[in-house]
């Protein structure tokens, strides 16, 4: 992984937090419509926005990647961060399963510069499986393998699903065992616990939900806070 040197004076740049004298970390943001995000009729900004606000107050040099650019509506847009255009990079596909998105990464990985950080936010679509093992664990371990050809020092981070009850529980345990088995000092794999302090019935004050499962911009921002706490370790 490099190294993140900070630094107190900002370059005018395409991406708001490239700062002078440091490499940017390279993340590459993995997932389904909670990554992808983009419908017009709603702030839908995703995680990505707060996450690229949060690297860039804080003064990181950053790069997100990916082989997509547009939301789940073409014409949707994204607030500039710092008065620089928001780097909106990606992996997301809106209702895509994991085996769906591990396919498609296949493909793309060659063609993306080496990442640093990996955020990895699958198995929403996957719920309703009869199988969590082979629907999401198998999948992400196969992922995880990929990423790590990529670069054998990446840090991958999982995010657990955004609710509190029914298949949750269950997947849960599941992709914890897995993580804890695959972390190496090398190439750490930790969980994000999207989970905690969380709302997601859209109906009950201070939800951080449009419609129990995409996150408005309270859950956006918690889930990026959730994820810099998660990185932050990793970039000094």
């Amino acid at each position: 992984m490099r190294l993140l040197v900070p630094s107190l004076v900002l370059l005018i740049s395409p991406f708001p937090a490239m700062a002078s004298g440091a490499e940017p970390i390279s993340i590459l943001p993995i997932g389904d419509s909670i990554t992808q995000g983009g419908k017009r009729d709603r702030e839908e900004y995703t995680y990505r926005w707060s996450l690229g606000k949060i690297l860039s107050e804080k003064g990181v040099a950053y790069d997100f990647i990916g082989t997509r650019r547009r939301g789940l509506h073409g014409d949707a847009t994204w607030p500039d961060i710092a008065g620089q255009p928001f780097d909106g990079d990606h992996e997301g596909y809106y209702g895509a399963k994991t085996a769906s998105v591990l396919e498609k990464l296949k493909k793309n990985l060659p063609k993306l510069s080496s990442p640093d950080f990996a955020l990895i936010h699958l198995g929403t679509n996957d719920q309703k499986s009869a199988d969590h093992q082979a629907a999401i664990v198998e999948p992400l371990e196969e992922m995880i393998g990929q990423l790590r050809e990529r670069n054998p020092t990446i840090v991958i981070l999982i995010g657990h699903l955004n609710f509190n009850g029914g298949a949750a529980l269950k997947i849960r345990p599941l992709v914890e065992e897995m993580a804890e088995r695959l972390s190496t000092d090398e190439s750490p794999v930790k969980t994000v616990h999207h989970y905690k302090d969380w709302i997601e019935n859209p109906k009950r004050q201070g939800t951080d939900t449009f419609d129990w499962a995409h996150p408005n911009r309270q859950g956006q921002e918690k889930m990026a806070r959730a994820w810099w706490e998660a990185m932050e370790p990793y970039t000094r």
